[in-house]
């Protein structure tokens, strides 16, 4: 973990730490005297969740969830059962778009996972390749922040590589155009969270699961959520859905808002669904 300095924000504190592939970031008041333990243990909290939920760890419940044959299960933690379920709510509301089994699941008709949660046990119908990385990262702010509360700490944001923010208490943020990162809105977030989602900075790596085709619908899609790893995921669904159905899903479930921006479009064509989207000020040029 790093603290840095910050001589424009000298009320703030602000901490870093390198997990999940991406660079953590924690706010907090300077008068927040246990500031520096406290990010300590939720920085400790997104490292145990690494090692429960990436592929990459060879004995996460993920990785031994992949390794499962056909009929078999596994006991896992609450937080991975918790994730996959989350998981399986957007593949259902998406229509399919969200899918963190898209590798297995175009070579079976089967539902690749079976769940049962009073085990706390995962097991699978078919070979099943999961990959977490489109929620995996909000989740960890989630927990990160229930730390930070033990802890007594009012007001804090947490982001993770500035993809998804989670506010406690009210925040000032921006959203920054994916192609040339000017600012093309403001936004006050209180006791949310904020996902953005675009194709420029990884060239393509959000695809149709149905195709294996990169999603060009548009150049970015933001989310507002209750959650950070909710956000985390219709972000990413977001970007591969046409206009219409993130507006059905906006308004269907509570406290979810959407901002599509069109490839090639400017600011002021901005699509905007849900109640929170109001709240976006956006800046003159739109």
């Amino acid at each position: 973990m790093t603290e840095h300095s910050d001589d424009n924000s000298p009320a703030l504190r602000r901490f870093s730490h390198d997990a999940m592939a991406c660079t953590f970031e924690l706010y907090c008041p300077a008068e927040f005297s246990d500031a520096q333990s406290a990010a300590q243990s939720a920085f400790n909290e997104i490292d145990r969740l690494e090692a429960l939920l990436s592929r990459y760890v060879p004995h996460s419940d993920i990785a031994r969830i992949g390794a499962l044959q056909p009929g078999q299960s596994v006991r896992v933690s609450v937080e991975t059962v918790e994730c996959l379920q989350l998981a399986d709510q957007v593949y259902t509301a998406s229509g399919g778009i969200f899918d963190v089994a898209f590798r297995s699941r175009r070579e079976t008709q089967l539902a690749p996972l079976v769940f049962d949660p009073r085990a706390r046990a995962v097991g699978v119908q078919a070979r099943v390749d999961l990959d977490l990385g489109a929620l995996g990262k909000g989740y960890a702010l989630d927990r990160a922040l229930a730390v930070l509360r033990e802890w007594r700490c009012a007001s804090a944001l947490l982001h993770a590589g500035q993809s998804t923010a989670l506010a406690r208490g009210t925040w000032q943020l921006a959203l920054r155009s994916p192609d040339n990162s000017t600012t093309l809105a403001a936004l006050a977030l209180t006791d949310a969270a904020l996902s953005g989602s675009g194709q420029r900075l990884h060239g393509g790596h959000i695809v149709d699961p149905r195709t294996g085709a990169p999603g060009n619908r548009y150049a970015a899609a933001w989310a507002l959520a209750p959650s950070a790893a909710l956000s985390d995921a219709l972000s990413t669904a977001f970007m591969l859905l046409p206009p219409e159905t993130v507006r059905d899903l906006c308004a269907q479930w509570a406290d979810v808002s959407a901002i599509l921006l069109p490839a090639g479009a400017a600011a002021r064509e901005a699509m905007c669904f849900g109640s929170r989207s109001t709240e976006v000020q956006w800046s003159s040029a739109h």
